[in-house]
């Protein structure tokens, strides 16, 4: 079957386009390895339309993580994330029992959503780590 190269434009675009917010979630948890292989299947599509800067700039992205990327330091990060939440939630806590104990229903229901959406962030965080843990182990 014959493409024009239009046509292949608007293929990968789309493809791209429903695929990136997927990836967009998945990068929480790569591992090196699995952002190198990320990087190679970019190569791919980049090789195949012939565009030379995008090309350029994943060669350089893919250098920089044979260079520095470090499962250590990402397992580091995502501890941190996860304490940076545990912090949040235990002030945003302290705040909610002080506001409740002086009646103040708009900050108590402010700072209750805020509670809530703290733990569902570190919940996730703490989701992602298991996987990326997981995920390390191969």
């Amino acid at each position: 079957m014959y493409y024009s190269r239009t046509t292949k434009a608007v293929l990968l675009t789309l493809t791209l386009a429903v695929s990136i917010p997927a990836l967009a979630d998945h990068n929480n948890w790569q591992t090196c390895k699995e952002k190198q292989q990320q990087i190679e299947k970019q190569l791919q599509y980049a090789q195949a339309n012939h565009n030379q800067k995008r090309i350029n700039r994943l060669n350089a992205q893919k250098a920089d993580i044979i260079q520095n990327c470090s499962n250590d330091d990402l397992r580091q990060k995502y501890t941190q994330k996860i304490n940076k939440l545990d912090s949040k939630i235990s002030e945003t806590q302290r705040k909610l029992a002080k506001a409740q104990a002086k009646g103040d229903t708009e900050k108590t229901a402010e700072l209750q959503n805020k509670l809530n959406e703290n733990t569902s962030k570190l919940q996730q965080a703490k989701q992602n780590l298991a996987r990326f843990e997981q995920a390390a182990k191969h």
